[in-house]
């Protein structure tokens, strides 16, 4: 008689892995979550990649705050794609434009770090495999009815996301 049989557990299908990197609370469309749970979300999920903005120096920290309220209103996590994802709607569809957003990574150590950390030529293959979610970037900028503040208000930060994002008009892409 045959001993008993154990599964032997496959690893995650990148679909899978896929899925559950957009299970964040955050990332849904009619999120019920304010803008600070949001964040803190985004930050908990986030430890290793990212550092919060009071553990960077006082001239990044403006950077960085600004750019992770990006994340999660947008709905973005920080895989590669995502990042690129979240530069671009941000020069696109906050009230920062590109020339000062621009400038604001050209200048900032702590992005110019990041950025050499990347390479040149990876960013560039990155954008390149991300040029259709950029082209949906900018139908939903028109689509939107103003744009998001670089500098969201601080009573922003207990407005729920769903809320926000139907005031904006900003669609989770």
């Amino acid at each position: 008689m045959p001993g008993p049989t154990t599964a032997t557990p496959t690893p995650p299908s990148s679909r899978a892995r896929a899925a559950a990197r957009l299970a964040a609370r955050y990332q849904a469309q009619d999120s019920t979550q304010t803008l600070a749970e949001g964040l803190a979300e985004y930050y908990a999920r986030n430890r290793a990649r990212v550092t919060a903005p009071a553990d960077l120096p006082a001239e990044s920290a403006a950077l960085f705050r600004n750019h992770d309220a990006c994340h999660v209103i947008f709905g973005l996590d920080t895989s590669p794609a995502d990042e690129t994802l979240t530069d671009t709607r941000t020069m696109l569809a906050c009230d920062v434009g590109w020339r000062r957003y621009g400038a604001y990574l050209a200048s900032d150590p702590q992005a110019k770090a990041i950025f050499k950390q990347f390479g040149a030529w990876r960013l560039i293959v990155i954008t390149v495999m991300t040029i259709p979610r950029i082209v949906r970037a900018l139908i939903e900028r028109r689509r939107m009815k103003r744009p998001w503040p670089w500098t969201p208000p601080p009573a922003y930060f207990e407005r729920r996301l769903a809320e926000l994002r139907a005031e904006y008009g900003i669609r989770v892409i």
